[in-house]
């Protein structure tokens, strides 16, 4: 199920990894997710990839804050920019606090993937 989250491809010659954490309930699910995760991003040289990442409808507390920031963190050689879709007001400042954890100022945040693929590559 986890490989089935990501979706590595390509998009005007830009490398780019999906992935979809929405509907995701627990710590748990997440931590099985983050081995999948990681093995697909670190395929690629440092600060070349762009990620997307589908957080809708996903139960957050201050255990999953910590356990993303550190996943951010360890990902961050690798993604030249990174944006989230699926926000509303209240997981916005979610993203925000766990950005500033990570040390993450490479994201942004958009309403749908299309969207989110037009605002990447607008950005170098």
């Amino acid at each position: 199920m986890e490989r089935e989250r990501v979706e590595e491809f390509t998009h005007n010659g830009e490398n780019f990894v999906y992935i979809d954490l929405s509907d995701l309930r627990s710590n748990g699910e997440f931590s099985g997710m983050i081995g999948t995760i990681e093995a697909a991003i670190e395929k690629y040289p440092p600060d070349s990839l762009y990620t997307i990442t589908n957080i809708e409808n996903i139960r957050f507390d201050s255990n999953s804050k910590k356990l993303i920031a550190k996943y951010m963190e360890n990902n961050a050689p690798y993604v030249k920019y990174g944006i989230v879709i699926g926000l509303d007001g209240v997981k916005k400042m979610f993203v925000n606090a766990v950005a500033k954890l990570s040390g993450r100022t490479n994201m942004g945040f958009a309403f749908t993937k299309e969207g989110a693929i037009e605002w990447l590559l607008r950005q170098d």
